[in-house]
């Protein structure tokens, strides 16, 4: 007994000692004291349980420039990670849509939640216009700027992705006229992606998400909705290889944690211990659902369409009525299936 009682006391003591090597090699390389994590994890385990959350992705492009001044948002997204189905649901927004309660374009929406005076404001500005915008209650916020796509492009090693049908597009901002604007460097590029296995790092990702001006046509990859489906693409393949990465190279984890504390949110660790430990086999499990709202030209066919004139000198998109009813409908229905 005394012999099976000391191989047990050997046992936990050699677990605690790993737990707490984790716990320090960790904290050191995300620059937390020692206990921090477990602190993080107790406070974690008085959060309720929820069975889904809200939150709004918004893909910013911050130029500052003799081409371009602008902090608008690019790419606004809201998603729903439904816990119990184990499904991550996306719905991708036009940034041209058209918001008559705040007679500007959703797109506008981030900068001007920017003049708040302090993030709370901010983000609340930003959570209360889109929860109105998509009838969904949104959670969270989450801000991507191109810088940190190539940030994370270069933790995962870079992302593999497959076009049905490639682009060129010869009016892309050239960089280096941008940091050294003359005469004898072209304002714009020609940027290519080919129809098959395309290879996106830090060198040409944000290319690929920029890009808008290939063709007249979404389907062969120009215009906004042309990006959108792009965007979406990216997203399901940078999923697939952050999964791929964590369970094949868990050493990158703490370059994980580090760029997620780099972004702009309103998520906080205790928050994010609640979601990973009471949601783990459902996290591990998780498929992404695309859903595509209908928008094109045609009132009769697409929920959001382009009108035929201009609001307020503005080319727009607007939904069928002005208080998003159609959308909020959409969006119900989707979530539901």
């Amino acid at each position: 007994m005394k012999k099976i009682l000391k191989i047990f006391l050997i046992l936990v003591s050699s677990l605690l000692f790993l737990v707490s090597l984790f716990i320090f090699y960790f904290s050191r390389l995300t620059y937390h004291h020692f206990f921090y994590f477990p602190k993080t994890f107790k406070d974690s385990l008085s959060l309720p349980k929820t069975d889904h959350l809200n939150f709004l992705l918004l893909g910013v492009d911050k130029r500052d420039d003799l081409l371009e001044k602008t902090n608008t948002t690019d790419t606004i997204i809201y998603g729903q990670l439904d816990f119990d189905q184990a499904r991550l649901h996306l719905f991708s927004l036009p940034r041209d849509l058209w918001d008559f309660s705040l007679n500007n374009k959703i797109n506008q929406i981030y900068p001007t939640a920017s003049q708040a005076s302090n993030s709370a404001q901010k983000f609340t500005y930003i959570q209360d216009n889109f929860s109105r915008i998509t009838g969904q209650n949104i959670d969270k916020v989450l801000i991507l700027t191109t810088e940190n796509l190539r940030n994370l492009a270069d933790i995962l090693g870079g992302v593999d992705l497959y076009l049905e049908q490639g682009f060129v597009d010869d009016q892309y901002p050239n960089e280096n006229y941008i940091k050294n604007p003359s005469p004898q460097i072209p304002v714009y590029k020609t940027v290519t992606f080919e129809s098959g296995w395309n290879h996106l790092d830090s060198t040409n990702i944000s290319e690929f998400v920029r890009s808008r001006k290939s063709s007249d046509l979404a389907a062969n990859g120009g215009t906004d909705l042309g990006r959108i489906n792009r965007q979406q693409q990216l997203i399901n393949a940078l999923f697939d290889r952050l999964k791929q990465q964590i369970h094949s190279n868990p050493e990158i984890l703490p370059n994980l944690y580090n760029f997620w504390q780099s972004l702009e949110h309103n998520f906080t660790d205790v928050e994010l211990f609640t979601y990973a430990f009471n949601h783990f086999s459902t996290l591990s499990q998780l498929k992404i659902v695309r859903h595509t709202i209908p928008t094109g030209e045609n009132p009769k066919e697409d929920l959001i369409y382009h009108p035929p004139y201009f609001i307020n000198r503005q080319w727009v998109f607007i939904t069928k009525d002005r208080d998003f009813t159609t959308l909020h409908n959409f969006i119900d229905s989707s979530l539901k299936k």
